[in-house]
């Protein structure tokens, strides 16, 4: 939940999240990860996720090869499970209800300026109303905070068992689909409602003045207008409201910036891709740091998941920029403390920031790993390949994650000749892919030429299925038509950057896997002050 709104807009409100449906990550974990995000002393609050999808276990019938389904009874699984849904539905409601009104009762009966601990009462002295110390008020906040995960954790589960149901009724891609309007019915339950906004901004109202420098110093998240849906998952996962800002532009383009809440002593982290569009995202980028540094904020930390002009780290022929370095200067300029990115494209660039301003590259392909394993049934006959010389190191470490996890994959290069940027010429493969699945990894892709290209070579070599993993899918003009038409079985990327509808409406061979487990991680490291160092480890990785 955020009181910011997504583009264009300035003020509270939720986003429309339409087409979203077909964006949805893997099932499989989904179970795991509700059992771990859950409260201690809430766990009955939650929707029993596990009891839908077995109710739609018991009535889905045995799927064959082709796909299709035996002893399948709708009408029966019908008749089980949308009354099931619908008591879950209102579980969560009444749970919501009921913790909302507990914190109404101590933002209500609390007061700035009053006492500090509880008063014993002497002997003759009239009882007077409750009143909720400060120790109280600083509880129920951080606790209103868990709501946060609340809502979007269980928003997520009723999103995921409807396209669970979807499938198992062989629904998915004919445009009968029950869950997108499902999802816009979530719209308006009671639990994903503006009351939580409301109570976050009670509580605010009634913050008292705090004389602990570490209590001061609080997480504050503020987010661009660049990728407002990983910024609201990030929110949720760490129980940390987004802060409102206003972000317009006037009308001859210039960008306008305003936060509408105070950051003095705060540790601000800025969530803003530098995608597409990448001058605008940029320049909302170095506004939102200079105004946090203006505000007098203790710390500014940008979380750039994609890492815009990253392309030009170097000097290829004369007379050109190294604009991966200039960007670096210019965030650095505004005031930045620390950079937090995703598979920058070449680790280098953390160089072209100075000794103060740390970066922490973090690696996506964690949250890979455990996806493809059960892709490719348990790993064996896998070649990871590189499709240029260059992204063998990258390849490399890609390996390295699935042995980690039990599979025994090979390693192959493709070494290609280019005519010019985004045009391949001839190729050639150093390696064995014969009768294998076979995985090409890349840390971004574009107009999807390289890529397509590498996986019809990939066929005629003798690849059983070809799949591709990259971290950043800008997905330009024409990489979905040419996806669409390849030998690709499946492309798998992060959500650094925002999946186009334009994109799934050509093809739906896309798949979007979050990176937003790995961000909060990272976030939480840093602001706590541990090690963030477990999260690079190649050999051990931590899957997400």
């Amino acid at each position: 939940m955020s009181s910011m709104d997504p583009p264009g807009d300035v003020s509270g409100g939720r986003r429309e999240r339409a087409n979203t449906y077909v964006r949805a990550e893997g099932l499989d974990k989904f179970a795991k990860e509700l059992e771990s995000a859950m409260q201690p002393g809430w766990e009955n609050d939650y929707m029993d996720y596990s009891k839908l999808k077995l109710i739609l276990k018991n009535h889905g019938g045995e799927k064959q090869e082709d796909g299709a389904r035996v002893n399948f009874d709708k009408e029966a699984l019908d008749a089980e499970f949308f009354p099931a849904l619908e008591t879950e539905l209102d579980k969560v409601n009444e749970a919501f209800v009921s913790k909302c009104n507990y914190f109404e009762h101590v933002a209500h009966n609390f007061e700035p300026q009053g006492p500090t601990h509880t008063h014993n009462l002497s002997e003759g002295e009239e009882k007077s109303p409750a009143r909720i110390t400060v120790d109280q008020y600083w509880t129920g906040l951080k606790d209103l905070g868990k709501m946060t995960t609340y809502v979007w954790i269980n928003r997520q589960g009723f999103f995921k068992i409807m396209k669970k149901y979807d499938k198992t009724c062989g629904l998915l891609g004919t445009g009968r689909e029950l869950g997108p309007e499902f999802e816009r019915r979530l719209d308006h339950e009671v639990f994903t409602g503006p009351r939580l906004e409301t109570l976050i901004e009670l509580y605010k109202s009634k913050k008292p003045p705090s004389n602990s420098l570490e209590l001061a110093r609080e997480m504050k998240l503020v987010a661009g207008t660049a990728n407002p849906e990983l910024a609201q998952e990030l929110s949720a996962r760490l129980g940390v409201p987004l802060m409102p800002v206003k972000i317009g532009n006037f009308n001859d383009g210039e960008v306008a910036i305003q936060l509408l809440e105070n950051v003095r002593n705060a540790e601000v982290y800025i969530i803003q891709p530098t995608c597409t569009p990448v001058n605008d995202n940029l320049m909302q980028l170095l506004l939102l740091i200079s105004a946090c540094r203006r505000a007098s904020a203790s710390r500014v930390i940008a979380v750039v998941p994609y890492y815009g002009y990253a392309r030009q780290d170097r000097k290829e022929r004369s007379r050109v920029p190294i604009s991966a370095a200039d960007v670096a200067r210019l965030m650095e300029a505004m005031g930045v403390d620390r950079v937090c990115c995703v598979d920058l494209h070449c680790g280098q660039i953390q160089g072209f920031f100075g000794p103060r301003t740390p970066v922490d590259n973090l690696w996506a392909s964690t949250i890979a790993l455990q996806y493809f394993k059960s892709k490719v049934d348990g790993g064996s006959n896998l070649t990871v390949v590189s499709p240029d010389a260059g992204g063998v190191a990258r390849a490399k470490l890609f390996k390295d994650g699935l042995e980690a996890i039990g599979c025994k994959p090979g390693l192959a290069v493709i070494i290609k000749q280019r005519v010019k940027a985004g045009e391949v010429g001839s190729t050639d493969l150093v390696g064995t892919v014969q009768d294998c699945d076979v995985i090409i990894v890349d840390d971004m892709i574009d107009t999807a030429g390289t890529l397509c290209a590498a996986a019809n070579e990939l066929k005629s070599f003798g690849a059983r299925r070809v799949f591709a993993f990259a971290t950043h899918g800008l997905f330009n003009n024409p990489a979905a038509e040419r996806i669409e038409k390849s030998a690709l079985e499946e492309v798998v990327t992060a959500n650094t950057i925002p999946l186009r509808d334009e994109v799934i409406q050509v093809t739906k061979k896309i798949r979007q896997l979050s990176v937003g487990k790995l961000l909060a991680e990272a976030m939480l490291s840093i602001h706590t002050g541990k090690s963030v160092s477990q999260l690079f480890d190649y050999k051990n990785p931590v899957i997400f």
